[in-house]
């Protein structure tokens, strides 16, 4: 009572017709917005950050109680005012059905992948799943409708949620630790006249970078920078081994390499021990059963496998290469400034950044999305912090996590929340026509099997204009995507309990504006019953 006073109170100073026009017109630049963000954000985005956003649905309430407020200010009911009655009831129960379907009403897609069915509708809303294998426990987490990043802080089970990305891109991230040269990590620039690229390499263990990177016909590959002298020296056989634990390295005699059988074999001691190695087949020492001893310190292998195709080994700011001309292993010094010029395509290599206590790691930095031709091309990533006895680390919708914790061992995966339906549906054909002499797609139709309980299987053709309804579910024809047996769908699935609520309100509006403003005027009113200028004016908010 005290809010429909309030109201009264506002609609009697400002006038129904002003307070009306002030919340449509709000309404209007709200949609006009949401619009704009749907067209340069996507779909999702518009929801989370317009339509769905606490401002937006504050708008439409107060849009409700002017409409109330205006119908209770011309109580009790008047004969000529019928026609407003009804127009203003018809909004109220649009207004209810709009509710009904807020709440209860099914929005998401369904993915088909060619000749195969699916009964998952995946939702709009982010779901994270975490499973203590060890325990036998598991808990599904919604994430909140967010439109940007945020801070989380909830807790399950000693397990912290702390940040959540909705829209994010994987980025390089340099993370700091303890000097220690052994564990170096470099980018470089590797570029021609024609081509350039820029790779990372790291030593670190906890890197999301390799040691190793192909690129074309060149393979790099990355060395601790105590190797460097290995490549200084020249023997018969040029075998290197070294120690990856102690980052120390030595040339093998030629008196400890043996040619048997077309194979060559190393039988050699390194720190007191025995080692025996196969350097064709394997850089890891073997056992007496020539099995791999996988988890010793020592490599082993021959330069003699990287002179005839292109490689490069590099070691932090120097790199080494085999000279053709000279037959010779060459090391060089290379720095951000001074660029070495390779023997290859006229390429050279430099230095962007070098780091021996700093270690780069992909992780996710938060974004606004981007939409082109539909489909997102930044921001498609997914990410959530999580923090267990201590460490934190993110998990996205493109990786799955594993974590072995004081409280056992932890899977999490971040999805979206997806519903069941009772029935399945299976895509039989994918149909695509394209614009003439182009490959741009004019129309594209599915034509699908629905599968419900005992009764057999229902053929529907799916297409614009043409959707699918099926219990109370209706699937349009949103997108599709190709895979290696051919074209798959993506139809949007909507549940709309409040559609026959909308209609009928719908209904009343039309049947209302018509009695309001055609019908009563041409029974022509006379001037005892015509209502006055201010009454006139009410009337028409």
């Amino acid at each position: 009572m005290k809010l429909t006073q309030i109201l009264l109170k506002i609609e009697r100073r400002l006038g129904s017709l002003k307070f009306a026009v002030v919340i449509i017109l709000l309404f209007a630049l709200a949609s006009f917005y949401g619009t704009l963000m749907e067209s340069y954000h996507g779909r999702e985005y518009a929801d989370r950050h317009v339509y769905k956003s606490v401002i937006f649905m504050l708008i439409q309430f107060f849009m409700f109680c002017s409409i109330v407020a205006a119908t209770f200010l011309r109580l009790p009911f008047k004969k000529r005012l019928y026609g407003f009655y009804v127009i203003h009831l018809g909004l109220v129960i649009l207004f209810v059905g709009s509710v009904i379907t807020y709440i209860i009403g099914i929005d998401g897609q369904l993915t088909l992948a060619p000749n195969e069915g699916s009964n998952l509708v995946r939702l709009n809303d982010d779901e994270l799943t975490i499973r203590n294998t060890t325990k036998g426990k598991q808990a599904k987490i919604t994430l909140p409708n967010w439109a940007t990043a945020n801070k989380i802080n909830e807790n399950w089970e000693n397990i912290k949620l702390k940040r959540y990305y909705p829209y994010a891109e994987i980025k390089t991230q340099w993370k700091d630790f303890l000097k220690n040269p052994r564990f170096q990590s470099t980018s470089y620039r590797i570029a021609n006249e024609n081509f350039g690229e820029n790779i990372t390499l790291s030593l670190h263990p906890k890197s999301d970078y390799e040691n190793s990177q192909k690129l074309g016909p060149l393979t790099a590959h990355y060395m601790p920078l105590s190797t460097k002298d290995c490549f200084l020296g020249n023997t018969t056989h040029q075998i290197l081994l070294f120690d990856a634990r102690k980052g120390i390295c030595l040339n093998v005699p030629d008196k400890h390499v043996y040619q048997e059988q077309e194979r060559t074999i190393v039988r050699t001691h390194f720190d007191r021990k025995k080692l025996l190695f196969y350097p064709d087949l394997s850089p890891l020492p073997m056992d007496e059963q020539d099995q791999s001893i996988s988890n010793s310190p020592y490599r082993i292998f021959s330069r003699n496998l990287f002179k005839d195709s292109p490689h490069i080994f590099l070691f932090g700011q120097w790199v080494s290469y085999f000279d053709q001309e000279s037959e010779k292993w060459l090391v060089k010094e290379i720095t951000p400034q001074n660029a070495v010029e390779l023997p290859w395509m006229g390429f050279q290599i430099k230095v962007i950044k070098h780091e021996d206590d700093a270690y780069p790691i992909n992780a996710p930095v938060a974004v606004t999305p981007i939409q082109e031709e539909g489909k997102l091309i930044q921001g498609d990533v997914r990410a959530i912090e999580i923090e267990i006895d201590g460490e934190s680390f993110w998990v996205t919708n493109q990786n799955g996590m594993q974590f072995n914790s004081s409280q056992g061992d932890i899977e999490l995966f971040l999805t979206k929340e997806t519903l069941p339906l009772n029935f399945e549906i299976i895509l039989e054909r994918f149909q695509m026509n394209t614009d003439p002499g182009t490959n741009n797609p004019a129309s594209y139709e599915s034509f699908v099997s629905v599968f419900a309980g005992t009764q057999g299987a229902q053929k529907h053709h799916i297409y614009m204009n043409n959707p699918l309804k099926f219990k109370a579910f209706t699937f349009y024809q949103a997108s599709y995507f190709e895979t290696n047996q051919g074209y798959g769908s993506v139809l949007s699935v909507n549940y709309d309990p409040g559609r026959p609520w909308k209609y009928l309100g719908s209904f009343l509006i039309v049947l209302g504006s018509i009695w309001h403003f055609i019908l009563r005027r041409k029974k022509g009113p006379n001037e005892s019953t015509r209502p006055s200028k201010e009454q006139s004016k009410a009337s028409y908010a």
